[in-house]
């Protein structure tokens, strides 16, 4: 018997490129490896059966419309979260970190109305045996969550329908690996926007945040578009937990959900030096304007008597912003 290499699961690489700003949903090269997520590839599609009067099986089936969906998990990760915030607070461009001739900022601030141009991208999954790709690969939802033992992120594309039986771009490169790790983490939460990072919450047992719902497809009848036409803005939904012990540092939070008053919290992580003359490490911080609303029941988390606040990340006009991320990296482009 001849051997034959089957498409096997282990083999299915994933490579992205990020399409440009004034041409979304054009295919280019994927010419990047971000082996810090696991990619998790779906064709969608809406169906419909019909079946005649009298009859006991459908005859006709209709596709009306087909897309894409890609899941990411993995760690949340210095270099790599920047590939879906860019997606879901629009495209930015990289600046220099203080002095730093090697350090760069990327800054992600959503508007608080308004829309804003998102970094689309086009992604390949496959091997030598056979591959697929997607355009138009635009991230909705990014969240990350984390304990001391384990920080994590995740994040939802929708994308145009699949290709089948492309050929993959050659000589990816392969964007370095920074893990965010629990040790790395600090948690604040502040009365003012000026003050952000002075008040440290040191029995943080456990953070999730959620932002989600930011874009949705528009579909049209014209039968030129094999899949949706143009992405629109929807109302998003952004939330963080903040798991605490129910000492009185934590338990403070309630006089917050019952006042009503607007807090400011910051979730920063600090890790490993990369640029050594100018002493500065890679860093993930997200600050954000909040109110507090109704806590979980009180449990225990490591023999801690606990309690878990749920926020809702509001607009603060004195502030003139939400929330806004910034990732400290080597990286000059996506």
């Amino acid at each position: 018997m001849v051997w034959t290499a089957e498409r096997t699961t282990v083999n299915q690489k994933v490579q992205i490129g990020a399409e440009a700003t004034t041409a979304l949903g054009t295919a280019v090269a994927a010419s990047k490896l971000l082996e810090m997520f696991s990619f998790d590839f779906g064709i969608e599609a809406d169906i419909n059966f019909y079946r005649a009067t009298g009859r006991k099986y459908p005859a006709t089936q209709e596709e009306n419309t087909e897309w894409s969906s890609v899941g990411i998990t993995g760690n949340l990760d210095y270099n790599g979260a920047i590939y879906p915030l860019a997606g879901v607070f629009g495209s930015a461009s990289p600046v220099a970190h203080g002095a730093s001739s090697t350090a760069k900022d990327w800054i992600f601030t959503p508007p608080l109305t308004g829309s804003i141009v998102p970094q689309t991208y086009t992604v390949q999954q496959g091997g030598d045996v056979r591959a697929h790709q997607v355009a138009y690969g635009l991230f909705t939802d990014f969240g990350y969550k984390g304990t001391r033992k384990d920080f994590t992120c995740s994040a939802t594309m929708i994308a145009q329908a699949i290709s089948d039986g492309i050929t993959m771009t050659s000589n990816p490169t392969a964007v370095a690996i920074a893990p965010i790790l629990g040790k790395h983490v600090n948690v604040y939460l502040d009365t003012t926007s000026a003050g952000l990072g002075t008040t440290q919450l040191t029995r943080v047992l456990s953070v999730d945040c959620n932002l989600g719902g930011y874009y949705g497809p528009l579909w049209v009848l014209n039968r030129a578009n094999g899949s949706w036409t143009a992405h629109i803005d929807l109302v998003p939904k952004a939330t963080i937990k903040i798991k605490v012990e129910a000492d009185a540092n934590g338990m403070a939070m309630l006089g917050y959900l019952q006042s009503g008053t607007t807090y400011y919290l910051r979730v920063n992580a600090t890790g490993n030096v990369i640029d050594t003359p100018n002493s500065i490490s890679n860093v993930f911080q997200h600050d954000m304007a909040v109110k507090f609303g109704k806590p979980s029941k009180f449990q225990d988390d490591q023999g801690v008597f606990a309690i878990e606040w749920e926020a809702t990340i509001v607009e603060d006009s004195t502030w003139g912003k939400s929330q806004t991320i910034t990732v400290t990296n080597l990286l000059t482009a996506l």
